[in-house]
């Protein structure tokens, strides 16, 4: 899997109206604050730190908020391995090997 897929399938939950940045600021605080107020409940998104992960290991977290079952969904739709347990308090694994 590459990295190509993630990306679309970022595309496609901006294309639905998410806020989806991959590589967004340095942290998770950081991100959440640069999230604008309107797309607060709608958003995806892994910060520098997780990229470090996920170039290293082809694996990093999401943090987000809205549907976690639509965003699971686009991910695997386009070949991104997922591990959620369907919890709103836990952020999403991804896995792009």
């Amino acid at each position: 899997m590459k990295r190509k897929e993630l990306t679309k399938a970022f595309a496609e939950l901006r294309k639905i109206g998410y806020f989806a940045k991959q590589n967004h600021t340095c942290c998770q605080t950081c991100g959440w604050i640069e999230v604008p107020d309107e797309k607060g409940d709608t958003a995806v998104f892994y910060h520098r730190q997780d990229a470090d992960d996920l170039r290293e290991n082809g694996a990093c977290n999401l943090a987000w908020s809205g549907d976690g079952k639509l965003i699971t969904d686009i991910l695997t739709k386009h070949g991104v391995k997922v591990d959620w347990d369907g919890s709103s308090n836990k952020r999403i694994g991804i896995n792009i090997n």
